[in-house]
């Protein structure tokens, strides 16, 4: 990826006192001296790393900033937290420095054909964490994809091309994902078909294993992939629980997606 970033939740318990949290939190942490770009528009740059001071710049969506410090102050919103960043960037021509918001930055960003991807978290909606995917020409908002997810503690993010999974009239396939390490957390897969300048968001997966006594897990087969059919898009459905007597029960399922002139549809 053009840029790195961990997304951390942390809990009442973490051992560093400004990082205490009464209930889950989403943390967005950035390397130093990393590149990244700004994910909601007019971001406030502000003197000092608080609210409180004055604001000396906005940032429009896509705005490129070098990461030069992390604070140790760290602002709450909703089920979004990070921590505030001493920032360069260039603006008209000069090398301007102030502080931002960890939050209002892009997980991470591609670029293709002239256009630009960013992959962020932009609020928070009845107790979830809501991701965007923006496309962006010019610096101008072309299109945006949305979906929720739990806050439970996702710590990975990926952010990246796929091909065109041998499907006709895409010109390459998008996934934004976010993941947890620990049993019983979700991970969350969102896939986007790029066609054109139009994206087209399939149904987004979620898969869940607790141990060894349940899982659930979805997936996509393209035509492109083992036991792919041409011009079709499958969603595989797995589930496995254990009875009291420790046997395991099975259930499988399909669902069946075509890609044509330009939308996803059900057969």
């Amino acid at each position: 990826m053009k840029s790195f970033s961990r997304l951390f939740l942390l809990v009442f318990f973490s051992i560093s006192s400004f990082l205490l949290a009464q209930e889950e939190q989403w943390i967005f942490m950035f390397e130093e001296n990393s590149s990244q770009k700004v994910l909601i528009d007019k971001t406030n740059v502000r003197a000092e790393p608080n609210l409180q001071s004055p604001k000396v710049d906005s940032l429009d969506i896509g705005q490129v900033v070098k990461i030069v410090q992390k604070t140790e102050q760290v602002l709450s919103l909703g089920k979004r937290s990070a921590s505030w960043y001493r920032i360069n960037y260039i603006k008209e021509g000069e090398t301007k420095s102030g502080y931002i918001w960890g939050a209002n930055l892009s997980l991470g960003y591609r670029s293709r054909d002239g256009y630009d991807f960013l992959f962020g978290a932009s609020a928070t909606e009845q107790d979830e964490v809501k991701l965007d995917v923006v496309m962006l020409k010019d610096k101008q908002n072309i299109q945006k994809v949305s979906f929720n997810v739990g806050t439970e503690s996702l710590t990975s993010v990926a952010f990246k091309w796929q091909g065109n999974k041998g499907l006709d009239g895409v010109s390459d396939v998008l996934l934004a994902s976010v993941s947890g390490e620990a049993c019983g957390i979700p991970n969350y897969e969102q896939y986007i078909l790029l066609n054109g300048s139009k994206m087209v968001a399939l149904p987004m997966l979620i898969s869940v294993a607790d141990a060894d006594v349940f899982y659930h897990s979805e997936e996509y087969v393209f035509p492109k992939d083992k036991r792919g059919v041409k011009g079709k898009i499958i969603m595989k459905t797995e589930e496995m629980e254990k009875d009291e007597k420790d046997k395991e029960h099975i259930r499988k399922s399909k669902k069946v997606y075509l890609f044509k002139d330009g939308n996803v549809s059900q057969l």
